[in-house]
């Protein structure tokens, strides 16, 4: 073998390399994004679009028992993560839901896990 067919050789073992981690980063991102379905399947309801780093409405307000869904139209992952101690959604990638039912009256904040900054609030009125 030659030099130059060598370092070709390696060369080529270092991007299939590479493509293999980028791929194995892409399953992790995906398993951890389980609980969200794509937009697509997303229920009636209440609903709050994550864009250009932003929930919108910021502020939405629900009867108790009523569900909202959360539809991530950016092109960057994002979460839900309540003040509550709900359980949420630490990575809603791009194009996927997620919802929640809320069953009693309250306010309830919340904030992207990976964007702090970004917060929003769901009122919700009468219930038990």
């Amino acid at each position: 073998m030659t030099m130059r067919t060598a370092l070709l050789s390696t060369r080529i073992a270092i991007v299939f390399a590479m493509t293999g981690l980028l791929i194995a980063l892409f399953a992790v991102l995906a398993g951890r994004a389980s609980l969200a379905r794509p937009a697509g399947a997303a229920e009636a309801g209440a609903k709050v679009s994550i864009d250009m780093f932003a929930f919108t409405p910021e502020t939405i307000t629900i009867n108790a028992g009523a569900s909202v869904t959360w539809t991530n139209d950016d092109g960057a992952p994002h979460g839900v993560k309540y003040g509550d101690g709900a359980p949420g959604n630490d990575y809603l990638l791009p194009g996927t839901a997620f919802s929640r039912r809320f069953d009693r009256a309250g306010t309830f904040d919340y904030a992207c896990p990976i964007h702090p900054y970004m917060t929003g609030r769901v009122v919700v009125r009468g219930g038990e």
